[in-house]
């Protein structure tokens, strides 16, 4: 059993924020000014390599790495031979990687910028806004090791884990620091657990053990803060003092999330198994409730911007404000996957034959 960890909680995070495959566009279509739609065919893209990055669309398909201008212009392609690609992007840099593989990709704005590759089989990778990056891989004789590297990719910093499997990083904007979600059976129990780990000290600043949960997902929401996900809780957690700050699901189901630097934490969370009738929190990154609402929804997508929460149900995007004041609905297409707002009125909508653009006016 212990073996499988990795693959059981990658897969329990893919199945709860719903990681469908959907088709690489290769056309675009019907352009204007403020909408269009971009036809969808061929091979496949999941929805969590589908992204928004300073002021560009960036995604990655089992066969290419591509960026696009707000307007489906694309700025550059590249090709890739990863079995299994995965991205992560910061506001300024992307990092494109092979998830059970040894390669990855770093890529600016500009283009590629380097090509990397770890020597063992790669779990998860991050990146900041200045170019310094993490990757969580094998290292026979431990569980998982984390390896940094400056933007010169200069070896930075290293761990490795004696105890538990290390599947999710997130290094900070200062390149000072990175958080590590991570997990393991113990006496047949599930346990996670949470580094946080400074590049000047040899041991964990501080660990956090969250009993029979899955980490989620780690990230840095402030330069002195980070959230972590699972699927019992979101807890923010200040990295200067230690103090966490947990908010429990209270036995609801986690149906999607959203985090991001600097803007507020979005969950929703329903209280049956089927998904259906979902509650909506917001969680500033203090780690405070910003608001709540409850829906009649079945909400598979979720996306902040500024005090408005985008929801993805069925066939139509609902926009509120965290009280749940609507600022109305749109038709988005039967066969929608997920939202990305990367402005207050705009909203790029995935589905399996194309990617539409939709004004939010």
């Amino acid at each position: 059993m212990i073996p499988n960890i990795k693959r059981k909680a990658r897969f329990r995070l893919a199945v709860r924020q719903g990681l469908r495959e959907v088709a690489e566009w290769v056309n675009f279509s019907d352009s204007t000014k403020d909408n269009f739609s971009i036809n969808i065919s061929g091979t496949s893209v999941l929805e969590n390599n589908f992204k928004s990055t300073n002021n560009a669309l960036m995604y990655v398909s089992d066969t290419s790495i591509v960026r696009l201008n707000h307007d489906g212009e694309k700025i550059y392609s590249y090709q890739h031979n990863f079995t299994n690609p995965l991205m992560k992007c910061s506001n300024i840099y992307s990092i494109a990687f092979n998830e059970g593989g040894a390669d990855f990709r770093i890529l600016s704005d500009k283009g590629e910028v380097y090509r990397g590759t770890q020597g063992t089989a790669i779990t998860d990778c991050d990146i900041n806004d200045i170019g310094i990056y993490g990757i969580i891989s094998d290292q026979t004789g431990y569980l998982a090791k984390l390896s940094v590297f400056d933007k010169n990719n200069e070896f930075l910093f290293g761990y490795s884990f004696n105890d538990y499997y290390a599947v999710s990083v997130s290094v900070n904007n200062e390149g000072t620091m990175a958080a590590v979600g991570a997990v393991n059976t113990i006496d047949g129990q599930l346990v996670s657990q949470v580094y946080l780990l400074d590049f000047t000290r040899e041991e964990p600043l501080y660990t956090y053990t969250y009993n029979d949960q899955i980490i989620y997902d780690v990230k840095f929401i402030e330069e002195d803060r980070f959230a972590v996900i699972t699927d019992s809780l979101v807890s923010v957690i200040y990295s200067d003092s230690g103090k966490e700050i947990p908010y429990s699901y209270n036995n609801r189901v986690l149906t999607a999330y959203n985090v991001s630097y600097g803007n507020n934490i979005a969950v929703s969370l329903s209280r049956s198994d089927d998904e259906r009738e979902c509650s909506i929190v917001s969680i500033d990154t203090k780690g405070n409730e910003t608001g709540s609402f409850s829906t009649d929804l079945k909400v598979f997508s979720i996306d902040v911007k500024k005090d408005k929460i985008a929801l993805l149900s069925s066939s139509k995007l609902y926009l509120y404000n965290f009280y749940g004041d609507s600022f109305g609905e749109w038709e988005v297409g039967t066969d929608a996957k997920s939202i990305i707002i990367p402005q207050e009125k705009t909203s790029y909508i995935l589905g399996v034959s194309e990617i539409r653009k939709i004004s939010l006016k």
